[in-house]
């Protein structure tokens, strides 16, 4: 069975949300690396030894 172009489903609703991280979890992410840092008390990224920025 083959669908005609016009009976296909859109791929993505506009109405989906199609959002991503939000921008407050910036600060736990390793700026060099990209690392997302879990321990907030670590003065350094554990990936790359990069100084976090407070």
């Amino acid at each position: 069975m083959t669908t005609h172009r016009d009976e296909a489903p859109p791929i993505t609703d506009p109405d989906d949300d199609l959002g991503g991280d939000p921008v407050c979890w910036l600060d736990r992410v390793c700026p060099d690396c990209g690392l997302f840092l879990t321990d907030h008390t670590a003065s350094t990224c554990p990936r790359c030894g990069s100084a976090r920025d407070r």
